[in-house]
């Protein structure tokens, strides 16, 4: 029988010192919300994680889990975290275990502990079944063997705030510096010198994790945040002085937002990177609350770079940052604070950018160590009391009293003796685009609040790049995890700035289950109608932007063709748990799928994707031309049961197409031995004829195919002039060659002779199809398609209508 350690008293006094009290008249009380979060990168190795897998299961036996006691949530990490299960995935002890039994290493070069953190935040939230609100105690328990290869700041903090209570296991001594600067005191991590000793570690942890359920240990977290009025500030950094001084100017930063008032209606923050070019980093407008801001931040790199150029970057941040459009009130009196930051003399000139900076108001702070020119800097300023000098930034932050009381109580515009009148600013200049689009964002845990800042970046990105009004481009955004909610409509909002301060404001509903395909089609019959301000009848192109970061619960790859029937251009922007194959097949096409690694990435993608969205045409409908279109089918006896898919692909092809003699003309020919056709290319004249024809078409039969024969009789017959081919005309002829096994005879013979004719053929292979035969009678091998059955003919659809048109 096991006997469990009592909790050292070392261990007591660190927890007095830290600020977390024993409470010594507690309730008795047995629940509690458990997260685990299990390093599963190489830190661990295959062999290793067996031994991690047996310490959590013991524990876990130990515990009395269930629905109103102990819940349980289990997430490994590496390069992105995996969420195993749930605090209400499962209410009995037996259903957790034999998960957990379950478990297999993931490996990963990378152990991403701070994103790991931000995940563990929305694991305890409401939706995923936390229970603080009631105030359940919540205990994360951290197991790692090796050092984060990220931030663990953003995250940890968050935690924190929300009074989770963080232990860890850290298993010999290179990740020890990450878990004690995350774990609520470091008292509260336990260590491991090898593998071995995790045999013993389930008797030290316990007493931590039934001092927390039993109520003896609580977390008492205060933090203070000062009166201040409303104020735009802006940070300017030099991104050439290197990580570490990048990471001592971000956690400054981080420090003084968390004592801010962060609002749309109170302080809000914007930040810009500059080398000898200055990069945008984070709008004002960006980020509507300080958790956010305070996440956004984590995710700021420093940039190349040798030489710096401060007036370019000055002017940079009058031209971009201080515009309605960028959040700036400057319109509205509202105080402007820029902070330059840097560590060198500049090799531009500062003296000009700098006055037009103070003859619009602007209050500029300076400071700057190494080899900064104070003389410059103090150019820069609008006062010289507001010029911070010292060695190194260690020093220049240790006490940053008076620059952050500088910052927080600063107001008022400057009058100088110089010209009065206001600098015009320059405005964005962007393509005539006429389109709408709308957002549809995943708004589940899977996404979660540590990974919405990104999401929002990247939206408001795209936004500021195209010219939104109601002639012009309209913007429509929803969300959805397990039911979709309709945030705003395509002409709810007519301007830029409405539409941007409303993302901004932007909350995710949450939850664990995301039926995507289900809201893509909520989309489709709520977004894009007249009433919702589409103008589609118009002929405006409708783009659906997909954002998502978790696995598809439901049905997408139908609905998916379905919206390309509606000439509805779909494009995914994905990260995290995401299935990149699966949305590459929801985008209209393959090369409209983005999917980064890091939900960190996701702002830069709108750079990337902008071209295509506001260029790309996605009518899936052949209108105003010509075309000669004919099906090659397999009618043996092979295919009997399956003729009614046949049937049907037949016609979803044929649907969007604009069917008439002078327009798209059809013919279906059936082969096994010989080809027969059904009909020709000029025997019916509307859509109407050809659908029925198609409805009442059976197989022919046979045992074998000769295909290369059926290519033959398509040449010579179904695309010559006396059966409606219309080749001498320079009208387009397309073949679609739908076979379920392979041809007895030579196919690329013929196949030749029809390509080097002008005809496209585009080449399906099902079943038993010979995928080198299917190659060879296509045009190119991207117009060569092997499915494994007949019902998947759907997913392939889009690819047929590309080739089409």
């Amino acid at each position: 029988m096991r006997r469990h350690r009592l909790l050292p008293l070392c261990a007591l006094l660190g927890v007095l010192f830290a600020g977390l009290l024993p409470k010594l008249d507690a309730q008795d009380q047995d629940s509690a919300d458990l997260v685990l979060l299990i390093d599963g990168s190489q830190n661990i190795g295959a062999e290793n994680f067996l031994l991690v897998r047996d310490l959590v299961l013991r524990i876990i036996e130990q515990l009395d889990v269930g629905r109103d006691t102990i819940r349980v949530a289990l997430a490994l990490y590496h390069t992105n975290p995996e969420i195993k299960f749930y605090l209400n995935s499962y209410e009995s002890k037996s259903s957790v275990l034999e998960v957990v039994k379950g478990l297999a290493y993931s490996g990963g070069d990378e152990s991403n502990l701070g994103t790991a953190l931000e995940v563990a935040e929305t694991l305890f939230s409401q939706t995923a079944g936390g229970r603080a609100n009631e105030g359940v105690p919540q205990v994360l328990v951290v197991i790692s063997a090796g050092p984060s290869t990220d931030d663990t700041g953003s995250g940890d903090r968050a935690l924190k705030r929300a009074g989770v209570i963080t232990l860890g296991v850290v298993i010999g001594d290179a990740a020890t510096a990450d878990l004690e600067a995350v774990a609520t005191d470091k008292s509260f991590v336990l260590p491991a010198p090898d593998f071995r000793e995790l045999a013993n570690m389930d008797d030290q942890l316990l007493p931590y994790i039934n001092g927390v359920i039993q109520g003896t240990i609580i977390v008492q977290n205060e933090y203070s945040q000062l009166a201040v009025g409303k104020r735009d500030i802006i940070f300017l950094i030099d991104s050439t002085m290197g990580p570490a001084v990048i990471n001592i100017v971000r956690e400054f930063i981080k420090d003084f937002v968390s004592k801010m008032p962060i609002g749309p209606d109170a302080v809000q923050v914007g930040v810009v990177q500059f080398s000898n070019v200055p990069g945008f980093e984070i709008g004002l407008n960006s980020h509507g609350s300080s958790e956010e801001l305070i996440a956004a931040l984590g995710a700021i790199k420093p940039r190349s770079g040798q030489t710096v150029n401060i007036g370019a970057a000055l002017e940079f941040v009058r031209e971009n940052m201080l515009r309605p459009d960028r959040g700036s009130r400057i319109q509205e009196q509202v105080p402007q604070l820029l902070f330059l930051i840097t560590s060198k003399k500049s090799s531009d000139s500062v003296e000009e950018p700098a006055r037009a900076l103070l003859r619009m108001g602007v209050l500029t702070l300076t400071a700057g160590v190494k080899a900064a020119d104070e003389e410059e800097l103090k150019r820069i300023a609008f006062t010289d009391s507001v010029v911070f000098m010292h060695k190194d930034f260690r020093g220049l932050f240790r006490n940053p009293r008076a620059i952050t009381d500088a910052l927080s109580t600063l107001a008022g515009v400057v009058v100088t003796e110089g010209p009065t009148e206001p600098v015009e600013i320059t405005t964005v200049h962007t393509q005539r685009v006429v389109r709408d689009i709308v957002f549809l964002v995943d708004g589940s845990n899977y996404i979660g609040s540590a990974n919405l800042p990104y999401v929002r970046d990247f939206i408001i990105n795209v936004i500021n790049q195209v010219d939104v009004r109601p002639d012009r481009v309209q913007i429509g955004l929803l969300q959805f995890a397990e039911h979709p909610r309709v945030e705003f409509y395509l002409n709810s909002y007519n301007n830029r700035q409405d539409v941007v301060n409303k993302i901004s404001q932007l909350r995710l509903t949450g939850g664990s289950v995301l039926n995507t395909g289900a809201a893509m089609n909520y989309a489709l019959s709520t977004m894009f109608e007249p009433s919702a301000g589409s103008r589609k009848r118009q002929g405006v192109h409708q783009v659906l932007v997909l954002i998502t970061g978790g696995p598809a619960q439901d049905e997408v790859k139908t609905v998916a063709d379905t919206l390309a029937l509606q000439n509805i251009l779909t494009f995914t922007v994905s990260s995290g748990q995401a299935d990149e194959e699966l949305l590459k097949t929801v985008a209209f096409v393959e090369d409209l799928a983005y999917h980064e690694a890091r939900f960190s990435n996701l702002p830069a993608v709108a750079e990337i994707i902008m071209p295509k969205l506001i260029t790309v045409v996605g009518d899936t409908a052949v209108t105003e031309v010509e075309r000669d279109v004919a099906f090659l089918i397999d009618g043996t006896d092979d295919v009997r049961a399956d003729f009614t898919h046949i049937r049907n692909f037949i016609l979803k092809v044929i649907e969007p197409l604009d069917i008439g003699i002078d327009k798209v003309r059809i013919s279906v020919v059936q082969h096994s031995e010989r080809p027969i056709p059904s009909f020709y290319l000029n025997t019916y004249q509307t859509k109407d004829e050809v659908t029925r024809a198609v409805n009442t078409m059976s197989p022919v039969g046979g045992q074998n195919l000769n295909t290369g024969n059926a290519l033959k009789f398509m040449k010579d017959n179904i695309f010559s002039e006396r059966n409606g081919g219309r080749g001498a005309q320079q009208v387009p002829q397309i073949l679609i060659i739908l076979t379920a096994s392979r041809s007895r005879d030579n196919v690329k013979e013929p196949a030749g002779v029809l390509k080097k004719e002008g005809v496209v053929p585009f080449g399906i292979g099902v079943k038993n199809a010979d995928p080198k035969q299917i190659e060879a009678m296509s045009y190119n091998p991207s117009l060569a398609v092997k499915v494994n059955d007949f019902t998947e003919l759907s997913t392939i659809l889009c690819s047929c209508w590309m080739a089409l048109i």
